[in-house]
């Protein structure tokens, strides 16, 4: 099978094709696995909410595909240790210059912290977007994760405000240009 993985020094982004998201979002995680050609850990099915999102947004816009949810993975192991994804395609923004901007969104499961994955997996699909346009990315960021906003911070992300965001409520938004 032939992934469309961005790569890093240690970790694969697999791009979750839609039948890798149907099967997450129905619990069926062995089958997800099997599709993913990857080890999923037990955490996976905690984002079956996220994968039923995708699964609605993508028909009204398939160009979103490749922005869509990727496991991040050992490329050792082939054991994921999170995910990442895109919110939605790159867009204008009035706080970016009116200029392409993308939200980011991305987490590491509590047994892969604190070993600088997300940094790795977070830059590798920067690069990538911008290769295909994005100049700004945002991060929506709760309140209370000081890890969170420490990467935003350490990428160059500045504070703009805050949001109320419908599912996770209030967030500190960050932008990076």
């Amino acid at each position: 099978m032939i992934h469309d993985d961005i790569l890093t020094r240690r970790l694969k982004l697999r791009l979750l094709p839609q039948e890798a998201l149907e099967a997450t979002e129905a619990g069926n995680i062995a089958i997800a696995a099997r599709l993913l050609d990857l080890r999923l850990p037990p955490d996976w099915a905690d984002i079956s909410p996220l994968t039923r999102r995708r699964l609605v947004q993508l028909p009204g816009c398939p160009q979103y595909r490749p922005w869509s949810v990727r496991a991040i993975a050992l490329r050792r192991t082939n054991e994921a240790v999170g995910y990442v994804n895109f919110h939605e395609l790159p867009q204008w923004h009035e706080l970016a210059q009116k200029d392409a901007c993308a939200e980011l969104g991305y987490t590491i499961f509590e047994a892969h912290r604190r070993q600088g994955y997300v940094e790795e997996a977070v830059r590798a699909l920067m690069a990538w977007a911008r290769e295909r346009g994005a100049r700004h990315f945002i991060f929506s960021i709760s309140p209370g994760n000081t890890p969170s906003q420490g990467l935003a911070r350490k990428f160059g992300a500045r504070r703009i405000g805050v949001q109320i965001d419908e599912e996770d409520g209030p967030e500190d938004v960050y932008l990076l240009s």
